[in-house]
This record gives C-alpha cells, sequence and structure tokens, in this order.
C-alpha cells in the first residue's frame, strides 16, 4: 500500500516541475547593445538594419539613404529644437492617438501637431547619436518639451537614463494629413 502513495507523490512532483518550466519566458527585445556598432557615434538614423519591424520606416529611410541623405526639405520650417523626453512602460500595448498599438521597443514618437506618418530624425544635443522614428501619437503634454520618443527609439540616443535631453528635429518625410 505504500508503494501507490510514494509513486502519487512522485507523479504530483514530477508534474508540478514540469509545470513550472512550461511557462513561456519573456524574451528581451532587440536593443542597441545587442546590436552595437564599433563606433559609437554612428547611430541607428545612418544604419537602416536598425530599424525594427516598421515597413513604412524602413521605406522612407531607404529612399533618404539612396539619394544621399539630403537635406530635409523645408530645412528652418520643418528644423526644430527644444527638449525631448521618452514614454513606454505604463501606455505599452494601449492605442496611441493614431490608432496604433503603442510598442514602446518600436522606432515612434508622438508629436503636437506634425502629420501622422512623418518620418523625423531626431538628434540628443548632448551626445550627437541621432535616430530616424515615424509619428504616431500626439504628445508630449509638458510645457517645454516638442516630442516624446518610444523607449526603444530614446535608449538608441542615450537618454534612457537623463529622461529629457535638448534635440533637434528635421523632418524628412511629412505624413499625409
Amino acid at each position: 500500500m505504500k508503494r501507490p502513495v510514494i509513486l502519487n507523490i512522485l507523479s504530483l512532483m514530477v508534474a508540478f516541475l514540469l509545470m513550472s518550466c512550461s511557462s513561456t519566458p519573456r524574451v528581451a527585445p532587440q536593443t542597441a547593445s545587442s546590436h552595437a556598432h564599433s563606433n559609437s557615434g554612428v547611430s541607428q538614423a545612418r544604419e537602416p538594419s536598425r530599424i525594427y519591424g516598421d515597413e513604412t520606416l524602413n521605406q522612407a529611410y531607404a529612399a533618404w539613404s539612396a539619394s544621399g541623405y539630403p537635406e530635409p526639405s523645408g530645412v528652418g520650417q520643418y528644423e526644430l529644437e527644444g527638449k525631448a523626453s521618452w514614454y513606454g512602460p505604463g501606455l505599452n500595448g494601449n492605442k496611441t492617438a493614431s490608432g496604433e498599438i503603442f510598442d514602446m521597443y518600436s522606432m515612434t514618437a508622438a508629436h503636437k501637431k506634425l502629420p501622422f506618418g512623418s518620418i523625423v530624425l531626431v538628434t540628443n544635443q548632448n551626445n550627437g547619436k541621432s535616430v530616424v522614428v515615424r509619428i504616431n501619437d500626439r504628445g508630449p503634454f509638458i510645457k517645454g518639451r516638442i516630442i516624446d520618443l518610444s523607449y526603444g527609439a530614446a535608449y538608441l540616443i542615450e537618454m534612457v537614463r537623463a529622461g529629457v535631453v535638448p534635440v533637434t528635429i528635421e523632418v524628412i518625410q511629412l505624413g499625409k494629413k
């Protein structure tokens, strides 16, 4: 009689062990450090392979780079300087103002007035690093800030720790109004 009890206990232990191993682990997103370039000054903005999973952004970037990174049309009119902040963890998975689902690891940003789909080059003035992002949300709604970057974009220009940094924004392509 003791044998079935021991077998039952062993069976339960094996089942619990297997169940604890069967949960799906969270896969860390690809970050800038996992794709680091030997030259720390080179950023995703000058490296097409650094734009992850956004076909619209990839196409706009390819057209811009194929033509030799020309000055954006309307320089001055579409070049802005101010402070950038970033957002992500509390809003990841929510809808943006454009209706897309927000992915904090994507190369996207929020701007108060630029049309959705606009492609902009954002340069961190503290370190010269740049990132190309697509406008898909509205904001920031804090006085003195001109753009909110997704966590993924902020990470690439090394502004996550600082939170708010001075930036230059150059419009590469205006979205459809």
